[in-house]
């Protein structure tokens, strides 16, 4: 292969072309297709299509934030058949009604621009939850499955999470009607556990886990993305790449996928198919530079680790909020706008006075007092009097106050 003259032409290759890729291997995506089954993966995963199954009503999932847990969930809704009705709650800062209009909006009992103009923009949570259960009865006869995917759920209010496990509840001749998968991060455990939340801990039925790829799992990972997308014998990487992507990204999935699309990139600059470990410190270094090139001493590489994670978790952050705005735009109505806004403004206006008092208050000089100017002295004008109408003025304001009540006079 021979690299590109000039790496910044504009008509350069994308990688995927250099390298013979049908598509990007390692986007921070959700696609099932490109889930691998770790061990803890694999676990989870029949761990929840288990429970939905068997009608379970409340499933949880939790695992640190990049292990790909809704990716897994996306999977085994695809497990469960086309027959399946299923809806993915992304924005955790959502009051009930809003998730209960998603989900109707996901099932397909509504379209995004009814929630908006419509009826169900007005329905209050009765009319709303009448209509779920309306249809969540006809998947009876059908043999059809009700999944509602609640993603981050360990950022919902206490009001949202008491909702979820009413829905739970619901049933039709000792069978589930919905069923609810919980996703979240630890910290979810912990809110569970409180004694507000002992009533919807009791009702999860199933808890699966997800952990981080070992180091022996990670080179298999990364030839199961590339043969997904078509690359498996066009792009290699030598097992000291592969303990390096294990030792920077600690066998976090997303983190793996992050550092392996930016190190398949320095490869098709340096015109190469074969991804060293010196290209992977390359591309984790591509933020910054901490250690020196070529430097891969276990203090080097601790201190490439610490700066890949920083960015990393950046990274996540703006896909979370991403896939937050994208998952509905009625997600921030106007008064939590205009409260932002007015935040805003308050916090401009105390930073402004600080601002101002740190000004005001400055030694002029070192064990002095800046001396505050007299108040200039208050001068009050008062105004001239008005003066007296004279005899004539009284006269004419009596004439005409009389002819305005005696009306007005016939014409002669």
């Amino acid at each position: 292969m021979q690299p590109p003259s000039t790496p910044s032409a504009p008509d350069q290759p994308l990688y995927e072309a250099f390298f013979g890729l049908r598509e990007q291997p390692f986007a921070l995506t959700t696609d099932p297709k490109f889930l691998f089954m770790s061990a803890s993966h694999r676990r989870a995963f029949e761990e929840l299509l288990t429970g939905l199954r068997r009608r379970e009503g409340l499933l949880l999932l939790t695992g640190e934030t990049g292990m790909g847990k809704t990716t897994l969930c996306r999977a085994v809704i695809d497990a469960l058949g086309h027959r399946t009705f299923s809806a993915l709650i992304l924005n955790p800062y959502m009051s009930d009604a809003e998730v209960l209009r998603v989900i109707l909006r996901d099932f397909g009992l509504v379209s995004r621009d009814e929630i908006r103009k419509g009826a169900f923009a007005k329905a209050d949570m009765p009319q709303l939850l009448d209509t779920l259960e309306a249809f969540l009865r006809t998947l009876i006869p059908l043999n059809s499955y009700a999944v509602v995917i609640i993603d981050e759920a360990q950022s919902l209010p206490p009001k949202v999470l008491d909702q979820i496990r009413m829905l739970g509840g619901y049933e039709q001749d000792g069978q589930r009607l919905l069923q609810i998968i919980l996703v979240g991060q630890p910290g979810l455990l912990t809110t569970l556990r409180s004694d507000a939340m002992q009533a919807l801990d009791g009702r999860v039925s199933r808890r699966a886990v997800l952990g981080a790829l070992p180091p022996a799992e990670v080179d298999t990972y990364i030839q199961h993305r590339l043969s997904v997308a078509g690359g498996k014998d066009s792009v290699g990487f030598p097992s000291d790449s592969v303990n390096t992507i294990a030792q920077l990204t600690r066998g976090v999935p997303r983190r793996i996928n992050l550092l392996c699309d930016r190190a398949l990139e320095e490869g098709r600059v340096a015109g190469t198919n074969v991804i060293t470990a010196r290209l992977v410190q390359q591309a984790a270094r591509a933020g910054g530079n901490r250690t020196a090139p070529g430097d891969e001493t276990a203090d080097g590489l601790s201190d490439l680790a610490l700066q890949f994670e920083h960015e990393v978790v950046t990274a996540d952050r703006s896909l979370m909020f991403g896939q937050m705005a994208a998952a509905d735009e009625t997600a921030a109505p106007p008064k939590t706008r205009r409260l932002l806004v007015a935040t805003a403004f308050i916090v401009v206006a105390l930073a402004a006075a600080a601002g101002y008092y740190a000004w005001a208050t400055v030694d002029t000089a070192p064990g002095t007092t800046p001396e505050v100017p007299e108040a200039p002295p208050k001068v009050y004008v008062v105004p001239a009097p008005l003066p007296l109408p004279t005899d004539d003025e009284m006269l004419s304001i009596m004439q005409e106050l009389e002819r305005s009540r005696q009306g007005p006079q016939p014409e002669r």
